[in-house]
């Protein structure tokens, strides 16, 4: 094997890959962006009042970076497929496209970090509480500082050096965080469940344990989700710079796919936590929008039922 021994830069892609491509990432789009903004517009303005939290804002961190990822960038992957289908040179897009795409990859990953720190730290406290909102606000400055920094480094690597520098740093230290800390905080948790069989627990104590239980077992599908998708991402970008005598258009499969992975896990963090969560299925309906698709669904569930329009 050498490095980076033939990118295939100068082949173009084939017309398949670029459909492909194209097609997944529209439909990515589509299901990224409504639920996302949902996420935000409900921890934002809180319309039950039981969103304000530490690990919610962080949750909120996460759901603006893949807003960002199916807003931004997404559509310029579509667009850049397009073309290139179409043999349009790409090059004034083409930037622009890897920039967005590092940027909010990387906002993504470490918010799932920062979730699983929090999870932590709940978890193996011995106190009823639920984080400092200020922590939250600054892990937001500093991942957000972090992940804006990283196209300086595009400009001076490129997209693959890059991929694969970003795939040996944020993807595989976050994998291994999120496997320690899921396993601290799984021995934790029954520890507290076998210390608490032989004490009496308040109603608010019950409360907290069985809603941190809930959130913690939504969060390992998080990460269960984030692991099946970024280690076919980490297997491609190694293939990509390492293979001597792979063809170009396993290449180019291979450079569309490892992005592709990366989106469709961004997509469904969504579902993984925010929309299993009580407190925010509360807060869903009451935005107009959801309401009134909600009131259509129930009229045409009474319509289909026999005897059910009279």
């Amino acid at each position: 094997m050498s490095f980076q021994f033939d990118l295939c830069d100068n082949y173009w892609a084939p017309f398949a890959t670029s459909v492909t491509t194209a097609t997944v990432s529209a439909i990515l789009c589509i299901i990224t962006v409504p639920g996302n903004l949902l996420i935000c517009w409900a921890v934002i303005w809180n319309p039950t009042g039981k969103l304000k939290s530490a690990f919610n804002y962080l949750v909120l961190n996460l759901a603006i970076a893949d807003l960002i990822i199916g807003a931004v960038t997404e559509p310029l992957f579509v667009g850049y497929h397009v073309k290139e289908a179409l043999k349009h040179r790409v090059s004034s897009l083409i930037w622009v496209s890897h920039m967005s795409y590092f940027m909010t990859s990387a906002a993504s990953v470490l918010s799932i970090m920062a979730l699983a720190v929090n999870r932590y730290q709940v978890a193996t406290s011995n106190r009823i509480e639920r984080g400092k909102i200020s922590s939250a606000v600054a892990t937001f400055v500093v991942l957000w500082i972090c992940s804006l920094s990283l196209p300086l480094v595009y400009l001076a690597a490129g997209f693959y050096l890059l991929a694969f520098i970003f795939a040996n740093t944020a993807i595989v230290i976050s994998i291994a965080v999120l496997i320690f800390v899921y396993y601290r905080i799984y021995h934790r948790l029954k520890q507290h469940e076998k210390n608490c069989k032989n004490i009496r627990r308040s109603n608010e104590r019950e409360k907290h344990l069985k809603r941190e239980q809930k959130i913690t077992i939504s969060f390992l599908l998080i990460i269960t989700s984030f692991i099946a998708c970024v280690v076919p991402s980490l297997v491609m970008i190694y293939v990509i710079n390492l293979c001597h005598n792979c063809s170009c258009v396993l290449i180019h499969w291979f450079r569309d796919l490892q992005g592709l992975f990366l989106l469709l896990n961004s997509a469904s963090n969504q579902f993984l936590y925010a929309w299993r969560m009580r407190c925010f299925q509360v807060a869903f309906k009451t935005i107009p929008a959801v309401q009134w698709v909600l009131r259509k669904f129930v009229r045409k569930r009474m319509d289909l039922t026999p005897g059910g329009g009279n």
